[in-house]
């Protein structure tokens, strides 16, 4: 089994001092580190302080010869914290949609977040990531919607410069209140009227304080409002601001409320009393963050998923088969190792895997499974496999949008109508054809229509989360 190496940027030191060390150790290992006779790669976990910088590690590619014998994760506290209130992991006990958001569910979940923290930057892409339902697909008005609130306008203008690029694709607002007023200036998506929705996140910037009357009256709608769940985060870079704003909303409705702190012990306190049941406290020791493993294990699973498939004969198909070809078969954790290490994966490509399979435990959600289901192999009927092939869709057009690329404008689409090798030419440019609606996908290079491999992982979907749970249970 692999070993892990976790290399750590040392707090207590300068951020850039700090997470300098950490590269350098990293760097030093990785020129070390040979593969070994299983094939397996020497996986290091980097965990910085610095948000943007592991967003863009995260985004950058090993050399050759490091990816052919490392494995690299890079991510922040912050980012683990997000995974764990998230629900990622079956068995969570904080999620966003607490109630099944099925395909005829007319809720949306709705995240507030206060406080422009790296924290606070961290749980809206990881809500933007995973928050995806299939009530969308039929009505364009149920987007995730993220409320991110700052008393400093110029706190957002870093987020929005550095994901620029979704945002510009994203219905949004720029909000400012205050006690006597409320401004607002909508934006709509760049192809609006041209082309189908398909960003199915929607962003809202409030500039005013946590305490102004009509914030403070529009939580209290928002939380009385049946068609949202509700979810408040206090992600300043204070405890003590985070846990008096909160103590001042809750109880709000019953609304579940986060709040960022390094010691809980007050919080707990507080709880006891029963006068605030919807306080959870996040941010704390070590000890209690998620494991990164686990993740990477899910992401395996996805993997094995995908490289099973095949596309299937005109013979298959005139038998009634579908055009793709799925894995039938549950593998062992040597099959997945075996698949995960069978040629290096581009740094982007682990994390694509593993965004992927953040929404596991959503999508089965979804259907109205529970995560003690996982150990059931179960059918899914055809129109639930379209619906989440759909959601599936959405999910991928805003991993892609956060990771840089952009849709291919009207000019360059007629190019590759024209000549569909051009793609692949495109893409490397980081403007991608399929970043449309899934009603408006149209053929690969093969000239045969891109969603059916959306289709074919999603009829796999049971046995991935089977495969997960034979997995850990039996190599915990």
């Amino acid at each position: 089994m692999t070993q892990d190496i976790i290399i750590r940027s040392e707090a207590g030191r300068p951020m850039a001092e700090a997470d300098n060390e950490a590269i350098r150790q990293m760097q030093a290992l990785a020129e070390k580190a040979t593969k070994r006779a299983d094939g397996e790669r020497q996986r290091i976990h980097l965990v910085l302080r610095n948000q943007q910088l592991a967003d863009i590690l995260k985004r950058t590619p090993l050399s050759e010869t490091l990816a052919e014998n490392v494995e690299l994760y890079a991510y922040t506290r912050e980012d683990l914290w997000s995974m764990a209130m998230l629900g990622v992991q079956p068995g969570s006990t904080t999620r966003l949609d607490r109630q099944p958001i099925t395909a005829e569910s007319p809720q949306h979940v709705h995240l507030v977040i206060f406080g422009m923290s790296p924290q606070a930057e961290s749980l809206a892409i990881h809500t933007a990531l995973i928050a995806h339902y299939p009530n969308y697909c039929h009505d364009h008005a149920l987007r995730t919607r993220i409320t991110l609130v700052s008393d400093a306008q110029d706190d957002f203008l870093n987020f929005q410069q550095r994901y620029h690029n979704m945002l510009v694709h994203s219905y949004r607002r720029s909000v400012l209140t205050t006690n006597d007023d409320i401004t607002c200036d909508t934006f709509a998506p760049k192809y609006q009227g041209q082309r189908d929705d398909f960003v199915d996140i929607e962003w809202e910037f409030v500039n005013g304080r946590s305490h102004d009357n009509n914030l403070l009256h529009k939580l209290q709608l928002w939380a009385q409002d049946e068609t949202q769940q509700l979810t408040l985060a206090f992600c300043y870079p204070d405890d003590q601001r985070n846990l008096c704003k909160a103590l001042s909303l809750s109880p709000l409705h019953d609304t579940p409320i986060w709040v960022r702190t390094q010691d809980e012990t007050a919080l707990q306190l507080v709880k006891q009393s029963g006068l605030h049941p919807g306080l959870t406290a996040f941010g704390m020791s070590e000890s209690t963050l998620p494991d990164m493993r686990r993740f990477i294990r899910m992401a395996q699973c996805i993997c094995y998923a995908y490289h099973r498939m095949r596309e299937t004969t005109d013979e298959e198909q005139a038998r009634g088969l579908s055009a793709i070809a799925i894995a039938t078969e549950i593998p062992t954790a040597a099959d997945l190792s075996q698949v995960w290490n069978e040629r290096p994966i581009p740094t982007q490509k682990l994390w694509s895997n593993i965004y992927h399979a953040f929404t596991l435990t959503t999508k089965m959600h979804s259907l109205g499974h529970t995560d003690d289901e996982w150990k059931t192999l179960f059918a899914i009927s055809e129109k639930e496999v379209e619906t989440l092939a759909e959601v599936e869709h959405n999910r991928w057009s805003v991993e892609e949008l956060i990771l840089g690329y952009r849709p291919t404008t009207d000019e360059e689409h007629r190019q590759i109508l024209q000549d569909i090798s051009l793609r692949g030419t495109f893409k490397q440019q980081l403007a991608h054809d399929d970043l449309r609606s899934y009603r408006e996908l149209g053929c690969d290079e093969t000239n045969q229509n891109v969603a059916r491999y959306d289709v074919a992982l999603i009829r796999t979907l049971p046995l991935i989360a089977h495969t997960f749970y034979e997995v850990e249970t039996h190599n915990p």
